[in-house]
């Protein structure tokens, strides 16, 4: 199998779908087990940081603004994941942890392909 865009283009928007689910998901479970305000912001900012970071991204496919501009968004999106994740460890909040981890796994997944694709 030939490492291409035309090839392995269906898994960016997979793994789009399982960040977005996962950060959903997880905004949802801490607003539901009412949990502290800054946990729920952790997720607010990072569901948002993420959706910014998509929006333009797809922006900068069609090129009417650099490929850059996400990047922050993105780092922002992994650097909030990271803090979720460490407020939420040894805490028995195994179900968060979980879904940040998949969350982060597939933003480092994304960036992975990114690099195989231009290398």
């Amino acid at each position: 199998m030939e490492l291409s865009a035309k090839t392995l283009w269906p898994l960016f928007p997979l793994l789009l779908l399982v960040v977005v689910v996962c950060l959903t998901t997880a905004l949802v479970a801490a607003v539901r087990r009412n949990m502290d305000r800054t946990m729920i912001r952790i997720q607010a900012g990072a569901l948002m940081c993420y959706g910014l970071a998509a929006v333009t991204a797809i922006a900068s496919e069609g090129g009417g603004i650099s490929s850059h501009v996400h990047r922050p968004f993105s780092i922002l999106t992994q650097v909030l994941i990271v803090w979720a994740i460490a407020r939420c460890w040894g805490k028995e909040r195994r179900s968060l942890v979980a879904l940040n981890v998949t969350a982060l796994a597939a933003i480092l997944g994304d960036a992975a392909l990114h690099y195989l694709l231009v290398r």
